[in-house]
């Protein structure tokens, strides 16, 4: 832990910016096993509803958030077809910047 009295401001801000980054970076991380579940059918296997349902259960998150996650994880994430052919996210130049931590 940074003992964040003995920071400069600008150094202050940096490790701001640092911490920031790394949580967006592991947020994606999030967001990529998000669609993954949602690909693999993961509710239904588990005996839920649907994915917001399995989300509320596991990460104790609403509804809303939830199904937030999963839309924007859908939007974010590319997907391989049945014959193996590789499909860019549907916001690729959003998700190689959230990929980035920006």
């Amino acid at each position: 832990m940074i003992e964040t009295r003995l920071l400069s401001t600008d150094e202050l801000l940096r490790s701001l910016v640092d911490e920031v980054t790394e949580i967006r970076v592991r947020e994606n991380a999030a967001l990529q096993m998000i669609a993954e579940l949602d690909r693999r059918g993961a509710a239904s296997e588990l005996g839920y509803r649907n994915l917001p349902q399995v989300l509320r259960h596991v990460v104790r998150w609403d509804l809303h958030v939830a199904t937030r996650w999963i839309d924007t994880a859908l939007l974010l994430t590319g997907e391989i077809t049945p014959t193996g052919s590789e499909l860019a996210p549907v916001l690729p130049l959003t998700a190689e910047a959230v990929a980035e931590g920006v």
